[in-house]
């Protein structure tokens, strides 16, 4: 078993398909022992290698969340405060441009 540190809640992505390998937990750190993943972070990560005693006490203490459902939060955290809310009514969207759309429609200046 390996813990790698990292940027806290950092997703970490293949180079080769793209696709999220595993994210850091809020403290930055990520254990696994999945000899695929260890190899290719080995050189890119700061590393410690867990003995037998540690990670007994880590499973009474932590429980590991698998990093897709970590990236879906962090998704839905991100869709949050990207929101774009109006001014002068409750109309809420993810980008400035549908913002921009709705004052011209909407809330037209009056001349």
């Amino acid at each position: 078993m390996y813990r790698f540190y990292g940027i806290p809640l950092q997703p970490i992505k293949s180079s080769q398909t793209g696709k999220v390998l595993f994210v850091f937990d809020s403290k930055g750190e990520y254990y696994t022992d999945d000899e695929h993943i260890v190899s290719r972070a080995l050189g890119f990560f700061d590393s410690m290698k867990l003995e037998a005693k540690e990670i007994s006490k880590l499973e009474l203490k932590t429980h590991i969340v698998p990093a897709m459902s970590i990236s879906e939060n962090v998704q839905d955290d991100t869709k949050v405060h990207n929101q774009r809310h109006c001014k002068k009514c409750n109309f809420k969207c993810n980008n400035q441009g549908d913002l921009l759309n709705h004052y011209r429609e909407k809330h037209p200046k009056e001349e």
